[in-house]
């Protein structure tokens, strides 16, 4: 199969799985690479795991962290199975193993710094977005894909639709954010009007497009943060309104952070700082599984090295000479 006919394919299984535009992004990236791997006269005539074994080692052997191995071993494998419909063999372990980590995260006196020094950025309300990834624990690009219907003022909830592994979730948002979001609320549906007016319409998940032809220009799916510019659909290629990009909050957070001299801090961060801050208040770890949308509750625990701060070491019953 050829290269582009290869990809071609792949797309299309990516919309019939309900893939994320992100997803199919990276299949399309680690397929292209591969079919560039394979034009080595070196690899010619092996079977197809080996292929896949020596080009999973020379991307470990160029020093890629385990979890991007593992991204392009899941990408290949997909095209692999799923496309081509052939069944590899024994090529589970060449998944790389990736060694247990600590999440780390800034302190609530770092965080508090960082809220109250971030600013709007190109016209966008970065502030509140970024105050939203704290205050509700959320994925960069969670508040982004909020629509004018997932906002709900009257009970505090934010409803989220098609997260990481396309599951749901609904949040609380702390009632000091309620103001500013009506706000925006009251921005989002002008902006909905003057696009309904010019007939541009929304993109819509799956194939609501076809199954409501109405939806793409009602206020309800109209985004809560849209962009200022139009753009063409990366899927139906038709003008659309999008949303505002991760760019611009990555970009307002790494501002934020260079000016209180936390470098490095990012928006994803903060969303390890609200679980850590959590369980220190008392948070139960199961109910913040519900909140993170963890699917297994050993990810959530991930964070319990917070409480180690709680078990005393015995060295201070000791009173020897002091250490010099």
């Amino acid at each position: 199969m050829l290269i582009n006919d290869a990809i071609r394919s792949l797309r299309d299984l990516c919309v019939l799985r309900h893939f994320s535009i992100n997803t199919e992004k990276t299949y399309v990236h680690w397929l292209g690479r591969y079919g560039r791997f394979l034009k080595d006269p070196g690899v010619k005539g092996s079977t197809a795991e080996r292929k896949l074994e020596t080009f999973l080692t020379r991307l470990a052997l160029s020093g890629v962290a385990a979890a991007t191995q593992n991204q392009a071993f899941s990408a290949l494998l997909c095209f692999y199975r799923e496309v081509l419909k052939v069944e590899l063999t024994g090529v589970d372990a060449l998944r790389a193993r990736r060694q247990p980590g600590i999440r780390q995260c800034p302190s609530h006196e770092e965080v508090t710094q960082l809220l109250a020094t971030v600013a709007d950025l190109y016209g966008y309300p970065t502030r509140l977005i970024v105050h939203l990834l704290y205050g509700c624990g959320l994925r960069v690009s969670e508040p982004l894909n909020l629509r004018i219907k997932d906002l709900d003022l009257s009970q505090g909830r934010l409803y989220l639709y098609q997260t990481k592994g396309n599951k749901g979730r609904v949040v609380l948002f702390p009632r000091c954010l309620a103001e500013p979001l009506e706000r925006q609320l009251v921005k989002a549906r002008t902006m909905a009007a003057q696009d309904r007016a010019a007939g541009i319409p929304v993109p819509l998940p799956g194939l609501l497009a076809k199954k409501y032809p109405w939806a793409a220009r009602a206020e309800r799916w109209a985004w809560l943060f849209p962009s200022h510019t139009i753009c063409a659909d990366p899927r139906s290629h038709a003008l659309v309104r999008w949303r505002c990009h991760e760019n611009n909050v990555q970009r307002a957070v790494r501002t934020a952070a260079c000016r209180c001299r936390l470098e490095g801090l990012t928006p994803h961060l903060l969303r390890h700082a609200f679980a850590s801050h959590a369980l220190h208040g008392g948070a139960s770890v199961r109910d913040l599984q519900v909140v993170l949308g963890h699917s297994n509750l050993e990810t959530t625990m991930l964070y319990l090295h917070a409480e180690t701060e709680r078990v005393v070491s015995p060295i201070h019953t000791y009173a020897p000479d002091p250490v010099t």
